[in-house]
């Protein structure tokens, strides 16, 4: 058995840490590359498709990922590509899956798909500056999970809100990276966060949430426990063109995977 290894890969925008045996690393690089592709030509087709913050109708022969982008953009009310990074991330898991692994994590700029066979720490949020990050301890999966975030404050996603995060857990981190949009975009205010999770209340597949604004937390859902971690930037995804202080005070999500 080959040991865990964490791979740093950038694929012109994509920016994603891997964690898996050695041999699956190649899979999730390969489903990375094939995922970008299917956007790309989708983008070409259609530009719209890019620019658009409304859900999106695929077309019949449009490949899995363009369907998958499109139906949860459609369940979260928000534009197919607010799901892009969690879309690739799930692609790339879902391969080294398919190959055989059975514990490892993709971390698309801080949307991370997990399938995990033992616990992890994975930190949520950090203040620019600080030693200390809010983070999240998960339990061993019985299937696949998706933990992403957006920010209003923080980062280069856009962002209709001004939280300092929203963090959703889902069952892929398609649905996840569109509900973590859609309920940022909710945030302008800390009243917001008695109200923001309501509209997916009863959503499929939505297993639960949390976020901050001005300091308040908000939480819905099943929530792993809430815990303080060490902060290190150096292990945070982030793409080697976009390492500005902004980008990196946006604490996105950084699985630290027992093995």
């Amino acid at each position: 058995m080959s040991e865990f290894v964490t791979a740093n890969v950038e694929i012109q925008e994509t920016a994603a840490t891997i964690g898996a045996r050695r041999e699956f690393i190649s899979h999730a690089v390969e489903a990375i590359k094939a995922a970008r592709l299917d956007i790309e030509r989708q983008i070409r087709r259609d530009r719209f498709f890019l620019t658009t913050m409304e859900p999106y109708e695929p077309e019949e022969e449009s490949t899995r990922v363009i369907k998958r982008m499109c139906d949860a953009s459609k369940v979260a009310g928000v534009g197919p590509m607010a799901t892009v990074a969690g879309a690739i991330a799930q692609e790339a898991l879902e391969a080294m899956e398919a190959a055989g692994c059975e514990n490892g994590w993709v971390d698309n700029g801080g949307d991370v798909a997990l399938l995990l066979d033992d616990a992890a720490t994975i930190e949520v949020f950090s203040e620019p500056g600080s030693n200390s990050a809010i983070a999240l301890e998960l339990e061993r999966t019985s299937g696949h999970l998706g933990i992403c975030t957006s920010s209003g404050k923080l980062g280069h996603s856009i962002s209709l809100g001004n939280a300092d995060f929203a963090v959703v857990i889902a069952a892929d981190a398609v649905l996840a990276d569109a509900l973590a949009t859609a309920v940022a975009n909710r945030v302008s205010k800390p009243a917001d966060l008695k109200t923001c999770f309501d509209d997916f209340r009863d959503t499929r597949g939505l297993v639960g949430g949390l976020a901050m604004c001005e300091g308040s937390v908000a939480t819905f859902g099943q929530v792993p426990r809430i815990v303080e971690a060490e902060h290190s930037a150096e292990r945070i995804t982030v793409h080697s063109k976009m390492s500005s202080s902004k980008y990196l005070g946006a604490q996105r999500l950084h699985p630290e995977v027992g093995t």
